[in-house]
């Protein structure tokens, strides 16, 4: 099920999203790999020149590095309250094998894993149509849609990293639901 509160801010996130990335270049297109994240809750959305920044960027938005994270989904000493504050969901990469450009989630919360649609992210329109590959983080399982508002062609769950999304929804994901 969608969590109600999660859906107007994540609308909100895409429709000022839109209008900021209308002028921005396809990461495709750069000069150099463009790898984002972004918060599904407030839609803040910043880019880096590499993969590091970027995840390391998204680390102190969390709060913690993504290995403290998994030791506290394992339980491996940090707190259960811990492991319910914001943590990194998941990244998609623009090729097969996770290369190229690439965008990281995160946001309040945890995943619980399942086939349910615990909330939904549409991506900026520079980062439709352009996914290969998948990771994701914090026990989320991650579906792949078409269209926008996780509506249209769907697949996953992709619960463990992925390096190829398969040819169905390869350059075709326009939004995410996660479960």
């Amino acid at each position: 099920m969608v969590s109600a509160h999660r859906r107007p801010r994540v609308a909100l996130l895409c429709a000022a999203t839109a209008l900021t990335a209308a002028t921005a270049a396809s990461p495709a297109a750069a000069d150099t790999e463009r790898h984002c994240i972004s918060d599904v809750d407030t839609g803040l959305e910043r880019c880096f020149a590499s993969f590091d920044a970027a995840i390391t960027a998204a680390e102190e938005q969390t709060g913690r590095t993504l290995q403290e994270q998994e030791r506290a989904l394992d339980g491996g000493g940090v707190s259960t309250l811990a492991a319910s504050s914001d943590v990194i969901i998941g990244t998609y990469f623009e090729h097969e094998d996770f290369g190229g450009a690439s965008f990281t989630l995160y946001g309040d919360g945890l995943c619980t894993g399942g086939d349910d649609t615990e909330f939904w992210y549409t991506f900026p329109p520079e980062w439709r149509n352009l996914i290969s590959s998948a990771q994701p983080w914090a026990t989320c399982a991650l579906w792949l849609h078409a269209g926008p508002d996780g509506t249209g062609d769907r697949d996953g769950p992709y619960r463990e990293n992925t390096g190829y999304v398969g040819d169905f929804m390869n350059d075709r994901t326009v939004s995410t639901t996660l479960g």
